[in-house]
């Protein structure tokens, strides 16, 4: 427990202050990092109280230079009183200054009674706001030897107390100095962690010390702040380092801060000294050489007291001149801290009202309106018509709402026809021009026909008409006959804008009688205009490279008649369609040499009964078929019927043509080059066998690179 509660104590030291009481507006020996906004003064007094029933040493007494030991009553009264002012230079520089004065009342028996000065003490210290929550801080102190030589009995600092000479009370024999480093946390304005750590050095003795401490303010912007640190000095020696450390005292200190109004601060707060790891003893304790007049006093002391109380009154004064909205009023006067950039503003920062109508210039719609015009709630003259001319201004004030008004406020009447624009239906009205209540010229198309009974008013000029003001149209198209080049067109029939039917892909056949409504522009079409395809051959004739092909012939994509075993005889006139390539073939496509033929080897092929074995014989004339296929780049499809297997034909003949084409594929035969199919009893019928065949096995041969 012990080693945990030290291995605490010393993870406070990393954060480190100040050394003194309520220094700043958060902590009590701990400051925060942060520095007082720039221009921003501090001033602190502070009474702290030490009474804790024990005698000012630690064996109740002190041995005077003849070696007799003189006993101290308890409950001597020891106080110190400190005024401290900071102000801040910059935002982030701040300057302090500490002035403490101490007391300590009938130490019997010496000559260090009563009342004294204690060491001026000169800081600067410097802030790094790292970020939103963190903050960095750098400071140095400074501690000038002008406190009492000749008065108290306990020592104020550790560094008052020499290794060997004279030691007092109220001040140092020379000058010290330190540097702090500071951190805060501050998380969401419910716990702030304030920590310093810095080392001092006595310029006289050289001997320097450790200064440390940190500590939670809870509740740091309400009313009532709970604090409570850790702090302390330790001497750094170059022998038993560790020992001097862990034996020396520190003080925990509790406080509550009550936040007054007008940035004021009531501070209470307690030390309670502690040691480390046991009660401290004279074994442990500082030993104190103080000269007392002509005579010198030998004592222990703990260099803490055990129990001490403290009360401060803190106030912040805002001493500025930072102007953050560039108004020309400093920020602490000014009123209205958030003025637009380039606002005339008044002495105390705020917008003024230059147009004198009642209503800032910051809210003013109309900040130029003329002195004495009553306003409305946005500093505008009235407008009680709401027709956007004030009435100051307004000629025709009682205009209806919502209807256009000129620049006085009168209806407006943009064609001067003397009917206003909310009432007149033609706004363009040529000027001179009769025209009705409407607005409206009386015989707006000059037809002839006066407006009130002319059914067709905006009749284009010229047209002829009818009785009632329409342009005559003979056949009802919708077209005038003046400009109808169309005068017969059929009833209902559709027609264009010169009254003609309408052909709306422009092949010279009307929509109503054309079929093909679609046809492209240009291309030839029949009567009912669709295109023209003579060989029926499915390809139009303006595509088609071969328009006189036999109906019924198998065609390529440009409707030329297909070549599959590439002999130059068209398939439909091939009484041979099976030749291998580069064969000598006669006008019907026959090849001179039948085994160049691949149906020669189909009629060798046959099949046990209704059986999918084949006869021994027929593995010749397949041989022959990969030989073939292995030489020339063809592609083969195999076709099989089985007209003996009755109910069963359609099954037999797919399995006839499967066990093919399994056993070219396992002769080498690319999957790819290769379709089979059954067709049944019958093989299907072709241009050269119209009534289809019996054979059992017949291929269809067609280049590689043609698409199946």
């Amino acid at each position: 427990m012990k080693k945990l509660f030290a291995a605490l104590s010393l993870m406070c030291i990393p954060a480190l202050a100040q050394v003194g009481i309520v220094r700043s507006t958060s902590g009590i020996h701990a400051p925060s990092a942060k520095t007082l906004p720039q221009g921003f003064l501090y001033i602190s007094g502070t009474f702290e109280m030490v009474s804790d029933g024990n005698p000012l040493s630690l064996d109740g007494g002190y041995t005077d230079s003849k070696g007799n030991f003189v006993t101290l009553e308890k409950n001597t009264p020891s106080n110190d009183e400190t005024f401290y002012a900071s102000f801040a230079v910059l935002d982030n520089l701040e300057l302090g200054v500490s002035i403490p004065f101490h007391y300590e009342g009938d130490i019997n028996n010496t000559d260090l009674d009563g009342f004294g000065l204690g060491d001026l003490h000169l800081s600067a210290k410097g802030s790094i706001p790292v970020n939103e929550w963190f903050y960095l801080g750098l400071s140095g102190e400074l501690f000038a030897p002008t406190g009492s030589t000749e008065k108290g009995f306990r020592p104020r600092h550790r560094w008052y107390v020499k290794s060997d000479g004279e030691a007092y009370a109220f001040t140092s024999n020379y000058p010290a100095a330190n540097v702090n480093v500071h951190f805060s946390f501050d998380l969401r304005q419910y716990l702030t962690f304030n920590g310093y750590a810095g080392l001092l050095s006595d310029f006289g003795e050289k001997a320097k010390y450790l200064l440390w401490g940190a500590g939670f303010n809870i509740f740091p912007e309400k009313t009532l702040t709970l604090i409570f640190e850790a702090s302390g000095e330790t001497p750094m020696r170059s022998t038993r380092m560790s020992y001097h450390f862990l034996n020396s005292p520190f003080r925990l200190t509790p406080g509550l801060r009550l936040h007054l109004p007008y940035e004021a601060y009531l501070t209470l707060s307690g030390d309670v000294g502690f040691h480390y790891f046991k009660e401290l003893d004279s074994e442990d304790a500082l030993s104190v050489n103080l000269k007392s007049g002509k005579n010198n006093l030998h004592y222990k002391t703990s260099g803490s007291p055990e129990v001490a109380i403290a009360i401060s009154l803190s106030k912040v004064f805002n001493l500025s001149w930072g102007d953050d909205d560039n108004d020309g009023v400093i920020d602490r006067k000014d009123m209205c801290p958030n003025t637009f950039k380039g606002q005339k503003v008044n002495p105390r920062g705020c917008p003024v009202d230059e147009d004198q109508d009642g209503i800032l210039n910051i809210v003013d719609l109309c900040p130029n309106t003329p002195t004495g015009l009553e306003v409305d709630y946005n500093g505008c003259p009235l407008d009680h018509d709401n027709d956007g001319v004030a009435d100051y201004l307004d000629k025709c004030p009682n205009t209806t709402n919502g209807f256009a008004v000129d620049s006085t406020g009168c209806m407006l009447d943009t064609d001067g026809d003397g009917i206003d624009d909310n009432n007149d239906k033609c706004h363009e009205t040529p000027h001179g021009e009769p025209v009705g209540n409407d607005g409206c010229p009386l015989d707006q198309d000059k037809d002839g026909i006066p407006n009130e009974t002319d059914q067709c008013p905006d009749t284009p000029e010229g047209i002829s008409i009818d009785k009632n003001g329409c342009p005559l149209d003979f056949d009802g198209d919708g077209v005038p006959d003046d400009i109808d080049n169309c005068p017969n067109s059929k009833l209902g029939e559709l027609v264009g804008e010169s009254g003609c039917p309408l052909d709306s892909d422009k092949d010279g056949v009307p929509d109503t009688k054309d079929e093909c409504a679609d046809t492209p522009e240009g291309v030839a079409v029949n009567i009912l205009g669709c295109r023209i395809d003579q060989d029926g051959d499915g390809i139009f004739d303006e595509e088609d490279k071969c328009p006189g092909t036999p109906e019924g012939a198998p065609i390529d994509s440009l409707g030329c008649p297909l070549d599959s075993d590439g002999d130059g005889i068209a398939d439909w006139a091939d009484q041979c369609p099976g030749t291998a390539p580069n064969t000598f073939i006669d006008i019907s496509g026959c090849p001179t040499n039948q085994r160049h033929n691949f149906n020669t080897f189909a009629k060798h092929i046959r099949f046990k009964g209704i059986d999918t074995v084949l006869v021994n014989s027929s593995y010749t004339a397949l041989n022959d078929i990969v030989y073939y296929m292995r030489q020339y780049p063809m592609n083969l499809e195999i076709q099989c019927s089985a007209s003996e297997a009755g109910a069963n034909a359609e099954r037999i003949s797919n399995e006839r043509a499967e066990f093919i084409y399994n056993y070219l594929v396992k002769k080498g035969i690319r999957k790819e080059r290769l379709k089979f199919q059954g067709f049944g009893k019958k093989l299907p019928p072709t241009l050269t066998q119209k009534n289809g065949s019996t054979d059992v096995v017949r291929f269809i041969p067609s280049p590689e690179n043609q698409k199946q």
